[in-house]
């Protein structure tokens, strides 16, 4: 026989999370806190203590798996064929080429390629040459100097066709400009046209000396192509 008052009345809940009671438990039975002033033993401590320290430790991974993640995005490059060959800008700080200006990603992709092939690792060099291509011909429309870049990266690519079109563009505009020269006798030495490569040969010595005097800037970057050009047209 009732007493008149509800079951929902004489409910207990436990003062920690609110839970509903067993009757007569001592302990909740989802957070593990005691019961009307019942000490907690060692195993029910910690297993409240564990209890509410979940949900911050599920936070705290998520935060460190976040930031893992921002870090890989952003050191991840591709990786050249060549055995060793460290990943783009390594060398250099491991830059963000996404937020380089257009020029500066070019310049940085071709000082890449040259560096590469200076060294010998043929593999990686051809390999950064597609982006160094890539990344001179959103300069369009060119200047002399990006055609003779364009020019030298093209031989590291296997593509001698297209240094030849660069010198020839090059000469056209000017017909004694050294780096259109230079380009010009190495793409007829690599096509195994001997006649044409010794007619650029002296046009280079005859324009050498005019050339250099006009101080054009591109001159002074690539000096050193051009005394390697002007010696090997004087070499018998």
């Amino acid at each position: 026989m009732t007493n008149g008052k509800s079951s929902t009345a004489s409910a207990k809940f436990c003062a920690a999370c609110g839970t509903e009671l067993t009757a007569g438990a001592r302990f909740c039975q989802r957070c593990g806190a005691a019961v009307d002033g019942v000490s907690v033993a060692p195993a029910a401590s910690a297993a409240a203590g564990f209890s509410k320290a979940l949900p911050w430790s599920v936070l705290a991974l998520a935060v460190v798996a976040l930031i893992a993640l921002a870090f890989a995005q952003n050191d991840l490059r591709p990786v050249p064929p060549e055995t060793g060959a460290a990943p783009l800008g390594a060398a250099m700080g491991a830059p963000d080429i996404s937020n380089m200006s257009p020029e500066e990603r070019a310049d940085r992709l071709f000082n890449r390629v040259m560096s590469l092939a200076s060294e010998g690792k043929a593999d990686s060099a051809a390999f950064f040459s597609t982006m160094a291509l890539s990344a001179l011909d959103a300069l369009a429309p060119h200047n002399t100097h990006q055609r003779y870049d364009i020019g030298l990266i093209a031989f590291v690519a296997g593509r001698p066709e297209l240094a030849a079109a660069q010198a020839d563009t090059i000469l056209v505009q000017r017909p004694t400009h050294l780096l259109g020269l230079a380009l010009a006798i190495r793409a007829a030495g690599a096509r195994g046209d001997a006649a044409a490569r010794a007619g650029f040969q002296r046009r280079l010595m005859a324009a050498e000396r005019s050339e250099l005097a006009a101080g054009l800037p591109e001159y002074g970057d690539h000096n050193p192509d051009i005394i390697e050009a002007v010696r090997a047209a004087r070499t018998p």
